[in-house]
């Protein structure tokens, strides 16, 4: 939820003290009240969140009105920070409220990140599952891991998850587009690289289980996978072979430039430069070896496309294309 800016909720905050906000001003008043206390907490239902944060609210705007009244004139900007103070002081005793009834506490998060040109990173985890993450990429997962959740992000990239079976908590992994992946014993691989508009998910064996943020898009088994695209918000369920690149093979199909230029980026280290519209057209079906250098990966792009372009240091450019 975005949060309105700081100095205009200092100027509402101030016409509500002198009694002259308007219905709107009032409703951003209550839209930004409303936006700080539930963050992180856990309720029991629907209705004890609405009513917490009702109670919540009325102590705070009987504070706000009791100040309007008041017969000694003051200055506004002291009223603000009475204003201030009783939120920080009333969303205190939430947080009191909810510790005393032993909720739990937000989950911390731990980052890991892939170097870019360096090898598949693996990583354990402590309920026996595994993870690989292709180079360039990012994801941070739930602490303490097992305990109360299962928790995976994946930030930017592209990871494999051979997931340990038993657990009493599903093995959940989500994406910042609102994809969720939902999991007991399995293996499979989420795409989600950032600025290339889809995300993938495909199964190697087992079944999952994928969602956005409005409803399940499909139960997949071993062989399938689900194409969601971030423009229009539709998924595309598919079979086929699912990619093992966990050795460092590559292999694109129906590939993007922009995807190409991505995990070149991503396995040699480099930045890649080009013209979006002059590469739009172009769609790349081929399979690049582990440790194939740089320069040949480039020739097998200039073969299928007639690309041409300059390698220096640690850029490549890409200059045209032949006819």
């Amino acid at each position: 939820m975005s949060h309105p800016d700081k100095s205009l909720i200092d100027r509402l905050l101030e016409k509500h003290a002198l009694g002259i906000c308007t219905e709107e001003e009032r409703a951003i008043l209550e839209r930004w009240y409303a936006s700080f206390p539930a963050e992180g907490r856990v309720f029991e239902d629907e209705a004890e969140r609405k009513a917490t944060r009702e109670l919540m609210k009325a102590g705070i705007f009987e504070i706000i009105g009791a100040t309007e009244v008041m017969p000694e004139k003051k200055p506004v900007r002291r009223l603000y920070w009475q204003i201030a103070a009783a939120i920080l002081l009333l969303i205190a005793v939430g947080d009191l409220f909810y510790i005393l009834r032993g909720k739990p506490e937000p989950v911390g998060y731990a980052e890991v990140t892939a170097p870019a040109g360096k090898n598949v990173l693996h990583v354990q985890l402590p309920d026996g599952s595994a993870m690989w993450l292709e180079p360039g990429s990012r994801l941070r997962y739930a602490e303490p891991f097992g305990k109360n959740s299962r928790d995976v992000q994946v930030l930017d990239g592209l990871a494999y998850f051979s997931v340990a079976p038993g657990a009493s908590q599903p093995f959940t992994v989500s994406t910042p587009a609102g994809i969720q992946t939902k999991v007991l014993g399995t293996e499979f691989s989420v795409k989600a690289y950032q600025g290339v508009g889809y995300i993938q998910v495909s199964v190697r064996s087992g079944k999952v289980q994928v969602a956005d943020s409005a409803a399940v898009l499909g139960v997949l088994e071993a062989g399938q996978q689900i194409v969601y695209q971030l423009g229009t918000h539709t998924a595309t369920r598919g079979e086929g072979p699912v990619d093992d690149w966990r050795n460092g093979d590559l292999t694109l199909l129906d590939a993007s430039f922009t995807e190409v230029a991505r995990i070149l980026q991503n396995h040699y280290g480099v930045q890649v430069s080009y013209d979006t519209a002059m590469m739009a057209a172009y769609r790349f079906n081929l399979r690049i070896a582990a440790k194939t250098p740089l320069a040949e990966a480039l020739d097998m792009l200039k073969d299928l496309s007639g690309m041409t372009y300059t390698l220096s240091n640690d850029r490549v450019t890409i200059t045209g294309i032949q006819q």
